[in-house]
């Protein structure tokens, strides 16, 4: 309960050391306020809650307002005469999360795919939460849709929409992934202000009121803290086909942050709740940026050389990223928890055991126009390959603020930096167009012992630096609203003498590439300078946060090393010593250590001449963890 409360208050420090800036409008974001007034599924808003209801309004050609990832796009006949108005009304009672939409149309009514009115919407569906951290999406698809797969019956005179998607069908059907019925999973009823399918006497629009079951979907809103329901909405209008007029025909959409039900695209809108946002408790509370980052102003710009070793890096604050620690993962921001996670493809059709997970920590600034970025991997086994699946480094993704893409949404940038097979800089993607074009540099640099594509080495990983002129990413000269779309990936490949033991793998913070939903709301304050607030570095109390494997020295030894680490709290400390293929060779218990930094000494007398990975395991009151794997080279 405490780590949630941390992950949905809107005040707090994060624990990776950001902090919200100023109160500040984010068009991705509404709250959608408690009543205990029974809804009732009218398609007929004459509850009083609906009148103290938080409500957006859409416009097609218009809502590209709603950033990064609103848009529109004409799918049929001629553009649009009497185009997409809908205004939007959120009310949650309950677990039930209730829409209403009331729609300005003169023309409504159903055809096949692209050519009806109808909505496509996506709650992210936490209650079955993928291995690597993702909600996947869940589709409700609700519309006059003709088609064979839909119900062709829509298209009749007077008709109403039918229920389409993943809980598609019949209202009284039970639901297989809950045992409900559909009309429990969720429900609308719509109430059109002419005739559907009928053009004879325009319409004035129509009215549709959605039930949605959150607890089906994972999410509690009524927890004292609450709860961030991700959802996106696409708005389908169709006008002038009943009958056919081919001169002013037109097939349209607009959508809110992404297009689709069933993938998740561009951004995702946070729909905010909780028990004590009533529709009488006043103003709603402002939610801050998810990431800010601080100005560099009153340091000497960085000579962007890869080593991260000007004061400006140790003062800025930064968060980590690291394969295989969801704990790390659940404490990221606002919906990072589940828009945050990791991958590993097969290589050579094998996913190898993973004995080095890829871990780094991500530090951000601006000064003036500039945007510098650093990297600080801890990566024990650096290779440099070209094969994408097998890569050392870091993508980054900020959405261009001035080109749009054929969506009509700010196009995603993406910017890869990694190593090279000579322990040098490769740059992809966008990162090689801004540097040719004079808009951003960037440079790697190899830690002290780290050697490239080496079997039998232990490294020490490697540091990226890169400063990007946010001009050249569509910003004006002031930074404009000083508002940036982000996130990160960081890519770990790792070789061995046996193919077969060759692995990557990704590890991502909010969107893993340019295509999946969704970024950081990021704000670039220029009121918080860096080394104005405590610094990471000087955050570490007397007693550790967790539990941590910090390492062993010497590395390389002979035969005896120590081996260090933090607990947060006293316990029972065993290790676990592993072979290249990941078979356990040995295991012994260290024993009981005291809350804070411990050592001890591990003698290998037992062990050949080779490399070795390692891990801690602690166990105190039933409870177990591991930390992650290291490596350790002994030479006799």
């Amino acid at each position: 309960m405490k780590l949630k409360l941390q992950i949905l208050s809107l005040f707090l420090l994060f624990s990776f050391g950001f902090l919200f800036a100023q109160e500040m409008e984010r068009s991705n974001l509404i709250w959608a306020r408690t009543t205990s007034e029974t809804i009732t599924l009218d398609g007929v808003l004459n509850e009083s809650a609906w009148q103290d209801a938080e409500s957006f309004h859409m416009t097609y050609g218009e809502n590209t307002q709603f950033i990064p990832g609103s848009g529109y796009r004409q799918e049929q006949g001629v553009a649009p005469s009497d185009p997409t108005d809908v205004t939007f009304k959120l009310l949650v009672n309950g677990n039930n999360l209730y829409l209403a939409a009331t729609v300005m149309d003169s023309s409504v009514g159903g055809g096949l795919f692209n050519k009806f009115d109808g909505f496509l919407i996506n709650i992210r569906n936490r209650a079955e939460q993928v291995t690597g951290g993702i909600a996947p999406p869940f589709e409700y698809f609700y519309g006059w849709v003709t088609e064979g797969w839909a119900d062709p019956a829509t298209g009749e005179v007077g008709a109403s929409p039918g229920f389409f998607g993943w809980a598609a069908g019949s209202r009284d059907s039970i639901d297989s992934r809950t045992g409900l019925t559909n009309g429990e999973v969720w429900n609308a009823v719509t109430v059109v202000n002419g005739t559907s399918n009928d053009d004879s006497t325009p319409d004035e629009g129509y009215t549709v009121e959605f039930m949605f079951n959150l607890a089906a979907r994972g999410y509690d809103v009524t927890k004292t803290e609450g709860d961030i329901v991700e959802f996106n909405i696409s708005v389908y209008d169709a006008d002038w086909q009943w009958p056919l007029n081919a001169d002013k025909f037109s097939g349209n959409r607009a959508w809110w942050a992404g297009p689709w039900g069933n993938a998740s695209s561009y951004d995702i809108v946070r729909i905010y709740a909780r028990p004590d946002v009533t529709t009488s408790s006043g103003a709603v509370p402002e939610v801050g940026p998810e990431l800010v980052f601080e100005n560099g102003a009153n340091f000497d710009d960085p000579v962007i050389d890869g080593k991260l070793d000007e004061d400006v890096w140790g003062k800025v604050k930064g968060f980590d990223i690291r394969y295989g620690d969801e704990e790390l993962r659940s404490s990221y921001p606002g919906i990072g928890p589940w828009r945050s996670g990791q991958f590993q493809p097969e290589i050579n059709g094998v996913k190898a055991a993973v004995v080095d997970p890829g871990d780094a920590t991500i530090k951000a600034f601006f000064k003036g126009n500039m945007l510098y970025l650093g990297v600080d991997a801890r990566d024990q086994a650096v290779w440099g390959n070209s094969q994408f699946d097998l890569w050392d480094g870091i993508r980054f993704v900020i959405n261009d603020r001035a080109v749009q893409n054929a969506d009509n949404v700010l196009e995603p940038r993406v910017i890869s930096a990694v190593v090279d097979s000579l322990g040098q800089l490769m740059t992809a993607d966008y990162l090689t167009t801004m540097i040719d074009s004079g808009s951003a540099q960037a440079a790697l640099a190899l830690n002290s012992g780290t050697t490239v594509n080496d079997f039998n080495d232990v490294d020490n990983g490697y540091s990226i630096e890169i400063a990007i002129d946010l001009t050249g990413l569509g910003y004006p000269a002031d930074r404009g609203d000083g508002v940036l779309f982000f996130s990160a990936t960081l890519f770990d490949g790792e070789k061995f003498d046996n193919a077969a033991d060759n692995y990557g793998t990704r590890t991502w913070f909010f969107r893993e590439s340019a295509s999946p939903a969704a970024p950081a709301w990021t704000f670039m304050d220029a009121t918080k300078m860096v080394g104005g607030e405590t610094a990471i570095s000087d955050e570490v109390s007397a007693i550790p946060s967790k539990f941590e494997l910090l390492g062993n020295y010497p590395n390389p030894f002979n035969p005896s090393t120590r081996i260090k680490f933090t607990l947060a709290e006293s316990g029972t400390v065993k290790l676990n010593v592993f072979n290249v293929k990941g078979q356990k060779l040995a295991e012994s218990v260290l024993g009981k250590y005291s809350a804070g930094t411990n050592e001890v000494q591990y003698t290998a007398n037992h062990l050949s001449t080779g490399l070795y990975f390692y891990n801690l395991e602690f166990t105190h009151a039933g409870k177990r963890q591991v930390t992650k794997t290291q490596k350790m080279l002994l030479i006799k």
